[in-house]
């Protein structure tokens, strides 16, 4: 029963933190994927208006992980509406899960993990901010 990182977004920085995390956490990686492209307006209209994007299904079996690890940047200062519908697909199917939520802006929203945590019924492990500064990635432990 190993780790795996679930995460959403296709942006270099995304990348490069999945890339780091996949090696300290010895993981496999699940990207998860619109149905759809999903451009400025779309991630506009879905993050205030709520609407929740339509995802490709999860086939994989997130009981047989020790830890979900989830990355994803912040849209707008919110949690995707991509990663909010994978949360409510995968509700009693995740052992331990802990956050990663990348926002440049450095402004930490602390209450999008209890967002996420409701949704699945769970109590975080771990959640961490990230930022990057160049190659840097600077970390905030948050609990």
């Amino acid at each position: 029963m190993g780790n795996l990182i679930v995460f959403y977004g296709d942006k270099k920085d995304i990348k490069k933190i999945v890339s780091k995390y996949k090696i300290a956490y010895n993981a496999s990686v699940y990207q998860i994927e619109t149905k759809e492209k999903v451009g400025f307006l779309k991630k506009i209209t879905s993050t205030y208006s709520k609407q929740k994007l339509a995802i490709k299904r999860c086939n994989l079996n997130l009981k047989n992980y020790q830890n979900i690890i989830l990355v994803t940047s912040l849209w707008f200062n919110k949690v995707p509406s991509p990663i909010l519908r994978f949360l409510e697909q995968q509700t009693g199917k995740i052992n331990n899960i802990i956050y990663i939520l990348y926002n440049n802006n450095k402004e930490d929203k602390p209450e999008e993990f209890d967002k996420m945590d409701k949704i699945l019924n769970l109590r975080r492990v771990k959640s961490y901010f990230v930022t990057m500064n160049k190659d840097d990635i600077h970390v905030r432990v948050y609990q």
